[in-house]
């Protein structure tokens, strides 16, 4: 006998969605923003089969580029996500030498001058919710299959701080209090290891105007810029308004720890929280949206990972 997802037991649903995958290619592409007289490098993961299907923009952090998160952003396609994954200018790696040589002093360096790096940081994943033709022509296999009314945006580090900030965070940038760089078409977003306060324009009202769902991910070795410790990562959440709020405490992940390049635990906690989190608020499955409440969807990761809802 046949059995759906909705049949099972909720206890076995968290294994049951991650059991459901199907091949992913993924492909690297170059998007031409001629507004901006830039190319962007992009990597494109996607599954073969499927139509409707919701798009992933996921930020790297800096000094990274497209390739981070690599298997990550795999898992998510696999799945059922188009999942595009921008190179910005501040990275190196695949796209060192193609953008503006990385300035010495780290994120306080990097956060000189700060209104135009934002603009341009936030501008490249504006660009490419805009180019979805021009990357349905990089990509052929995509050509009729995107859903575009269903748009979640992640980030890692300075990449959450990048996905934040188009879905609705607030900061201070240059003399502008509480800028706001929200774009609408955004439905939920998924910042991994986030910044607290007292940092980047950030403030205790700078969540205050955040209405769309949001998980936020940290761990018990995790440290922002200055040397904060987790408490401090975890501020998105305390200072968020209730209302599909997520985060995800991971005893033993570090800074680089939730990007799965070594395969365990922290990494099947990163995969099956993260997964849940687009399924409900992407694809609107109640089923994963209890997985995420109860916190069932950690149930096989409970010796390190737990979740906190409001």
């Amino acid at each position: 006998m046949k059995t759906s997802l909705a049949t099972l037991p909720i206890q076995l649903l968290f294994l049951a969605h991650l059991s459901q995958s199907v091949a992913a290619p993924m492909e690297d592409v170059t998007l031409r923003d001629e507004k901006r007289g830039l190319d962007v490098e992009c990597r494109v993961h996607h599954p073969e089969k499927g139509d409707k299907l919701p798009l992933i923009v996921f930020s790297h952090g800096f000094g990274a580029d497209r390739t981070a998160f690599t298997p990550i952003a795999q898992h998510w396609a696999e799945h059922g996500y188009v999942v595009v994954c921008p190179s910005h200018p501040d990275g190196f790696g695949k796209s060192k030498g193609k953008g503006p040589p990385l300035p010495k002093g780290g994120i306080a360096a990097l956060m000189e001058n700060s209104a135009k790096k934002i603009e341009n940081r936030v501008g490249d994943l504006t660009f490419v919710l805009d180019s979805l033709d021009q990357l349905r022509a990089k990509v052929p296999a995509l050509s009729g299959r995107i859903d575009s009314s269903r748009i979640g945006v992640g980030g890692h580090s300075l990449g959450a701080y990048t996905a934040s900030l188009i879905g609705g965070v607030t900061a201070d940038i240059g003399s502008e209090n509480a800028r706001s760089f929200k774009d609408a078409r955004v439905r939920c977003i998924l910042p991994i290891s986030a910044q607290g306060t007292g940092q980047q324009g950030l403030t205790e009202s700078s969540w205050s105007a955040l209405t769309i769902p949001m998980l936020t991910m940290t761990g018990s070795l995790d440290k922002g810029a200055g040397g904060q410790g987790p408490e401090w990562k975890k501020e998105p959440f305390k200072f968020s308004p209730a209302g599909d709020k997520y985060l995800v405490f991971i005893e033993g992940a570090n800074h680089v720890g939730f990007g799965g390049a070594r395969p365990g635990v922290i990494t099947d906690a990163v995969k099956a929280s993260t997964l849940a989190f687009w399924n409900g608020y992407l694809k609107d499955e109640a089923t994963e949206k209890a997985l995420l409440k109860d916190g069932t969807v950690l149930a096989a990761t409970k010796s390190i990972a737990s979740i906190q809802t409001k």
